[in-house]
């Protein structure tokens, strides 16, 4: 493990590629306090312009794009985010790093006003494993025992456990309630010297920026405001601030639109930056030479959800090191993300024990 943490590690820690684990980059620090980027910040947020969206009851030559659910709607959400670090070495040989986290939720719609919805979000199975040099970790939360690595005994506390935000008519987050409670308690059997980097190898792990980027790549990529037709293309822009700073612009284009479905391409630039200085080497530095994004999301017309939504993000970086040594890492993360109608006869539902549960498909035409 030591050996792991060497000049190479240092900077793979720095790239955020994997949670971070015991004995790599850990910041020690005289405070329990975790100090929270953003989007895990309790509050409101400023909202954008609006429209209710409409329900449709057969496909057209244009249509409103929404969000449209009804309290009391439940429906199962996986989230899968797979991540590839590639590095050249001072050797020369490139190194190839590896990461998977796939998370089952349990999301309900508590409320829903004119403006806003509110949804909850349970978290009922976590996997995940990472390989990183010689370091292996698998962990699977209905099946790993009570000693796991620093690194996931968070995900482990996470299971059956969860927050609730509210949606906003822009399809953006406006406001997020007990997360910040809910973190504490994922993190009680953390070392409070060790959270922070905890927190740190979670938000990169789960993409970016955890459950709002559920959000950016479903419902937040969905128009606003006005009716869309096949051909169509608006753009969206969004800065990601840790644990890489990117800016980051999409284009989106309706391809596709049937009675039941929306299909929707999503090609996007990512503009470079200098990004990040290392807790543990401030005089290392990431740099963002640029990227790309390229994916596609198809939307189920009637309630808004994603049926699947598929991105994959390419960043072309440079590792600058304190004595001037400059190396070239590329990244590639894959989100991939689906729910089921909130239906009884035709979506899928949570089953399993104390530890989390799988899906099971419930029998009737999908």
């Amino acid at each position: 493990m030591r050996g792991f943490c060497s000049l190479c590690a240092v900077v793979i820690c720095a790239a955020s590629m994997v949670v971070a684990v015991s004995g790599c980059g850990q910041k020690k620090s005289n405070s329990s306090e975790v100090e929270l980027p953003a989007w895990m910040t309790d509050g409101d947020q400023a909202q954008g312009s609006s429209t209710v969206p409409v329900r449709l009851a057969s496909a057209s030559p244009s249509a409103y794009l929404g969000l449209n659910l009804k309290p009391g709607d439940q429906f199962p959400l996986r989230k899968v985010v797979q991540q590839e670090l590639t590095q050249n070495s001072l050797t020369g040989t490139p190194q190839q790093n590896f990461s998977r986290l796939e998370m089952l939720l349990a999301v309900h719609v508590r409320e829903k006003r004119d403006d806003r919805t509110h949804l909850s979000v349970r978290y009922d199975r976590i996997k995940y494993e990472h390989q990183v040099a010689d370091e292996k970790v698998t962990f699977d939360s209905t099946t790993s025992g009570e000693h796991v690595s620093v690194g996931v005994v968070a995900y482990r506390d996470m299971i059956n456990d969860g927050f609730s935000f509210w949606i906003g008519e822009d399809n953006q987050i406006v406001e997020v309630d007990g997360l910040s409670e809910f973190l504490s308690r994922a993190l009680r059997n953390v070392p409070p010297d060790q959270r922070e980097n905890v927190v740190l190898g979670m938000e990169a792990g789960s993409g970016d920026s955890g459950i709002a980027n559920f959000v950016d790549n479903t419902i937040g990529l969905l128009p606003y405001g006005r009716k869309t037709s096949p051909g169509d293309s608006w753009e969206r822009q969004h800065q990601i601030t840790r644990p890489l700073q990117m800016h980051v612009n999409n284009t989106y284009t309706l391809k596709d639109l049937t009675d039941n479905m929306a299909v929707i391409d999503i090609r996007g630039t990512i503009s470079p930056s200098t990004s990040l200085r290392n807790l543990e080497a401030p005089d290392v530095q990431v740099i963002v030479n640029g990227g790309s994004t390229l994916g596609s999301c198809t939307i189920y017309r009637e309630t808004g959800l994603p049926k699947e939504s598929r991105i994959d993000r390419v960043v072309d970086m440079t590792v600058v090191m304190s004595n001037a040594i400059q190396f070239r890492q590329s990244k590639r993360v894959t989100t991939i993300i689906e729910s089921f109608p909130p239906a009884s006869t035709s979506a899928p539902k949570v089953v399993g024990g104390e530890r989390g549960g799988v899906i099971q498909q419930v029998s009737g035409s999908r």
